[in-house]
């Protein structure tokens, strides 16, 4: 995703939805899946955990929505102190699914 495809997810998103450290924002497109990430060292100090987050939030969202035609923008709302994997894990999953949940009842949007 470049700048241009983020100006435009922040200015006109279907949806957003906020977990205790994220928050996800998503846009029906007529392109095909993309992906952004925001992911601040002032958030999440270490390049390890940073990284981590980058992998289980591209595996995750792939499995979910990738065969539909959306962007999806994933950003950290504040310091992750208590950085435990499995709890991050299981909280994106749910981010991801509540989201998806919340756009097939607004918008009548299948995902596969």
């Amino acid at each position: 995703m470049g700048k241009d495809d983020f100006d435009e997810v922040f200015n006109n998103s279907s949806q957003n939805i906020s977990s205790e450290n994220f928050r996800a924002l998503i846009l029906i497109t007529n392109d095909n899946f993309k992906l952004g990430m925001i992911l601040p060292k002032k958030n999440i100090k270490l390049a390890v955990h940073r990284n981590y987050l980058k992998r289980i939030i591209r595996n995750l969202s792939i499995d979910i929505f990738a065969e539909s035609k959306v962007s999806l923008i994933v950003v950290s709302k504040k310091r992750i102190l208590d950085f435990k994997k499995e709890k991050l894990r299981r909280e994106i999953k749910t981010l991801f699914l509540n989201l998806t949940k919340k756009l097939n009842e607004k918008n009548n949007y299948i995902f596969n």
